[in-house]
């Protein structure tokens, strides 16, 4: 047993109140309104070698894992216009995507009729709302704000009878273009996320899992109408709060200054995690006082 007031680094609980204690000065959680804006340039990642490789190599993990297979029942929390999607449906025997936004679902439902895809599933919902507690053999969870939370860690291990697999941010995420605008408007660089991928490593370890890591670094590189980048970088800030007109006005100009022939290419710089559990291995961790 620990001491009374001291820092029980094994304890799950000890995680989730970290998270907690950051998410109070997180970004506000916004609804489908917000990823219906976003939808229209979406894709364009699609065209960035390194996003591609990072996806494929995704797919052949899940692959070699065992968590994709012929007769797999598989659920993409926030799947968004598919990507994934399109990628896992051919390995497994059913997919299901759940989306808030209407409109990245028109974006996947074509890709599932371009590639005649029969065995993919769409849900327009709030994932909250529906009943997954362990129904699926994969559950899979990319790049969304839900993961921030570890109760909601919790209803994806929850939905799922075997494996999870989460790519999640990992610190890095440098935008010249998005930085500069961000330091004008707020002061300060752009800061996206309140959970870090070791704390959900060590909340995920103290539930007595051992998730297979990797990290993938690349740069991201979008080429857009000037218009469209001064649309995606508006609504990157909005995440946050809403913009004055003085403040759109920042943002235009600072994407016009960096315009050729009415486009503008920005580079992103990331790095990326991807963790995968498998619940039949799970073991009891052992109580211990660290500090």
């Amino acid at each position: 047993m620990c001491d009374k007031g001291s820092i029980n680094l094994t304890s799950p609980e000890f995680w989730k109140g970290l998270v907690k204690k950051k998410a109070r000065h997180g970004n506000v959680d916004k609804g489908a309104d917000c990823w219906d804006r976003a939808a229209a340039t979406y894709d364009d990642l699609e065209a960035c070698s390194d996003y591609l490789s990072q996806l494929n190599t995704i797919i052949s993990t899940l692959l070699k894992a065992g968590a994709l297979h012929a007769d797999a029942r598989v659920l993409d929390v926030a799947c968004g216009t598919g990507n994934y999607g399109i990628r896992m449906a051919p390995h497994c025997l059913e997919y299901t995507g759940l989306d808030i936004s209407r409109s990245m679902l028109d974006q996947f439902e074509a890709k599932i009729q371009r590639y005649n895809l029969r065995n993919i599933h769409i849900i327009h919902a709030d994932w909250l709302q529906q009943k997954l507690q362990d129904r699926f053999d994969l559950v899979f969870c990319s790049l969304s704000p839900i993961l921030r939370y570890m109760e909601n860690i919790d209803t994806l291990l929850d939905a799922s009878k075997r494996f999870v697999a989460i790519v999640s941010w990992a610190g890095v995420k440098d935008n010249s273009l998005s930085a500069r605008i961000s330091q004008r408007i707020f002061g300060q660089p752009d800061r996206r996320s309140c959970m870090d991928v070791l704390t959900l490593f060590n909340y995920l370890y103290t539930l007595g899992y051992a998730p297979d890591l990797r990290f993938f670094h690349g740069n991201w590189q979008r080429t857009r109408k000037i218009a469209e980048q001064i649309e995606s970088i508006s609504w990157q800030m909005e995440m946050k709060r809403p913009l004055t007109p003085e403040e759109k006005s920042i943002i235009s100009e600072e994407v016009e200054s960096e315009g050729k022939d009415g486009y503008v290419s920005v580079v992103t710089r990331v790095r990326l995690a991807f963790l995968l559990l498998d619940k039949t291995q799970r073991i009891t961790i052992q109580e211990e006082c660290k500090i």
